[in-house]
């Protein structure tokens, strides 16, 4: 008896270790909004909760964002939020979003990702979390996300791609032409060999940008703006 006890004990102990570790990384948020309740990305909403409780729902759910209302005491948890979305006016709640793994940068933040896909799939990974895949407008961006890319292992999708139309390179987002390139010219880039549409870093051609192959299998950078 002695000995179910004690492994009962220690069982509720590592829960609660777990728990609280998860409650940690969750808390590391900005507020965004206050009085509102966003309508867009809902992934669950439920009652009689707390704000910790909420904010380790939402890691479980791996959510971007979540609301509270402190009279309600009800959770909202969203895919994620951005600053175009649907809101209305009700006292009580505030919105908060996660900032745990983003780098931030002038007016955006940037999130690294390991996972090697082909870019429509990254593209569409980087929606997911309310965000597309990098896009750079600077030289002073480029040297930022050049230092990004050198934490990851492989060959970087970015957001640019001529798909629509050969050699009329633009940013998938916004289909606007590149306003500023960094290509590496020396290579004789950009090019289209093998139909190379998509935007990448290729490494063996140093920190500039390359052509690829779309269904080509590389890590990416995921960017959001910031909420002002």
């Amino acid at each position: 008896m002695f000995t179910f006890k004690l492994i009962f004990i220690l069982c509720i102990f590592c829960i609660g270790v777990k728990v609280c570790r998860s409650g940690i990384r969750t808390l590391i948020v900005e507020n965004i909004f206050n009085n509102k309740v966003v309508l867009d990305n809902l992934l669950t909403e439920y009652g009689h909760s707390t704000s910790a409780l909420c904010s380790i729902v939402c890691q479980q759910e791996t959510c971007e964002c979540f609301g509270f209302n402190s009279i309600t005491k009800t959770c909202r948890v969203h895919a994620f939020c951005r600053t175009d979305n649907t809101l209305i006016e009700e006292s009580g709640w505030k919105y908060y979003r996660s900032r745990a793994e983003w780098d931030t940068f002038m007016n955006s933040e940037y999130l690294l990702n390991y996972t090697v896909i082909t870019w429509s799939v990254a593209q569409a990974n980087c929606m997911i979390k309310g965000s597309k895949l990098a896009e750079i407008e600077s030289p002073e961006e480029n040297d930022y996300i050049m230092s990004l890319v050198m934490k990851l292992t492989e060959n970087v999708w970015l957001g640019g791609t001529d798909q629509d139309k050969e050699g009329s390179w633009v940013w998938q987002s916004t289909k606007e032409p590149l306003s500023y390139k960094a290509w590496a010219t020396g290579y004789g880039e950009p090019d289209d060999y093998n139909n190379q549409d998509c935007l990448c870093v290729y490494r063996p051609y140093g920190l500039n940008w390359s052509t690829c192959q779309c269904w080509e299998l590389l890590q990416y950078i995921c960017e959001r703006e910031l909420f002002n």
